[in-house]
């Protein structure tokens, strides 16, 4: 930007300078020649007088010498009697057509401009005088004043480049301020203000984003307290709920019960904790995505027994880990489990696999039910063609594109739907990949899925 002000400034100032430079310098020679060609009518005038009283040639001859010109051989006179005095530089035809138009003309010779002037006689003929003016006479100064001119130019473009510059700098330095606290704000940074500076524009917009960072401040706030206060209003009936299932026979059903009450107070928690919690000073999360992937079949796995439902989870490759905190991966793959389970027969099949690439791994889960009516439609937010709230598969979509991945819906091959959600690894889990093997994985690798009419879960 600052580099485009300067450019500007420079381009519009030395057109501004050529056009007074250009027309300035003609003037300068134009007037050096016309001051050179008056001084040679000054120097015919002053022989005029002699030229028409004079009757001996020696006469004129030494009336010639006694000007500057006739001493340094660039006056002549050319007499009818007489006949040409003074060394003469034009050729008879030139004099004579002077003599007969009786008019004062110039004539252009090598080195120079000859100036001719007719006088009239007593005797009623025409005398000529020639005056010699050489190049350097009617150049005479010219030079000097271009150069004048020229270093005037130069000065105004440098002057005005350097006062664009300044200017420039103001702006650019003040646009990078907005711009460095716009990059604060966005990486979380909520207490970065601008110094409004710079032109009254841009000081606007700085003041500007000064009360949307306020505000935005106050309602964060507003949002954290709502979240915190909802959360801790869930208490009293995870309390009665815990009450309840320790109330159950011992046995299997009530560690289940009691386990999904625990991990229900530990989210509970964590939603108080991180809602109060600056977003600043949040910690860069990681999970074991086996781990997660071995925790949820585990669980999900036992409810499909009791259904009867086929079911097939391996063995997830240990050592991926992903940019995400483990609740918050187990929740997408609950959403994910938990389609299958609601929305399938007990008696569709469900399959669970993990795979490892070069910079991403991918949770497929496929299943034996109807499948999706509409697979993009799945994936909008909040729109559900089934009892559901259809926030579900936004949840693992978001979590999937926060990490550099995706969500993809496909036909599986089991008869029903495919979902593969694919997550990016942490910047230092990923390993080294050759060029051969990253072409063919783009373009060749990966699971893809096929279409179909099947009802939206």
């Amino acid at each position: 930007m600052r580099r485009s002000y300067v450019g500007v400034a420079l381009a519009v100032t030395t057109l501004v300078a050529l056009a007074f430079v250009i027309p300035l310098a003609m003037l300068v020679l134009t007037a050096a020649q016309d001051r050179a060609m008056r001084e040679a009518e000054r120097q015919a005038l002053g022989l005029s007088a002699v030229v028409v009283v004079a009757k001996d040639r020696e006469l004129v001859l030494t009336s010639i010498e006694s000007t500057q010109a006739g001493k340094d051989g660039r006056l002549a006179a050319h007499l009818p009697a007489l006949g040409t005095v003074g060394p003469s530089r034009v050729d008879a035809t030139v004099v004579a057509r002077i003599r007969e138009q009786q008019v004062a003309g110039t004539t252009e010779i090598d080195g120079g401009r000859v100036y001719l002037r007719p006088v009239a006689l007593p005797e009623g003929a025409i005398a000529v005088l020639e005056v010699y003016v050489p190049t350097e006479s009617l150049r005479s100064g010219v030079a000097f004043a271009w150069l004048v001119l020229l270093g005037e130019a130069i000065v105004l473009v440098v002057v005005s480049t350097l006062l664009a510059d300044r200017l420039a700098a103001r702006v650019v330095r003040a646009s990078r301020d907005l711009a460095r606290t716009a990059a604060s704000l966005g990486g979380g940074s909520l207490h970065a203000r601008v110094q409004p500076s710079g032109p009254r524009e841009i000081e606007e917009v700085g003041g500007a984003l000064n009360v949307l960072a306020e505000r935005f401040v106050e309602l964060l706030a507003t949002e954290r307290a709502l979240a915190a206060n909802l959360s801790h209003r869930l208490r009293v009936p995870l309390t009665a709920l815990r009450l309840n299932t320790e109330t159950l026979p011992a046995g299997p059903d009530r560690d289940r019960h009691v386990r999904m009450v625990d991990r229900l107070e530990n989210e509970i928690n964590a939603v108080i904790v991180e809602a109060a919690r600056p977003l600043a000073a949040r910690p860069r999360l990681r999970c074991d995505l086996g781990a997660v992937v071995a925790d949820r079949t585990q669980f999900w796995g036992a409810l499909a027994e009791d259904q009867g439902r086929p079911w097939q989870a391996d063995a997830p490759p240990a050592g991926i880990t992903v940019p995400a905190a483990f609740s918050v991966v187990a929740e997408a793959l609950d959403v994910l489990l938990g389609n299958v389970f609601h929305h399938t027969p007990d008696a569709a099949a469900c399959r669970v696999t993990v795979e490892r690439g070069p910079d991403q791994a991918s949770v497929t889960v496929d299943d034996g039910g109807p499948g999706f009516r509409d697979p993009e439609a799945a994936l909008s937010r909040g729109a559900s063609d089934a009892d559901s709230t259809g926030l579900g598969m936004d949840i693992a979509q978001r979590l999937a594109e926060e990490t550099g991945g995706k969500l993809t819906i496909g036909r599986s091959n089991l008869g029903g739907a495919r979902v593969v959600l694919t997550l990016g690894l942490s910047a230092e889990e990923k390993p080294p990949t050759p060029p051969r093997r990253r072409f063919w994985h783009r373009f060749f690798g990966g699971p893809t899925g096929g279409s179909g009419a099947h009802a939206r879960r």
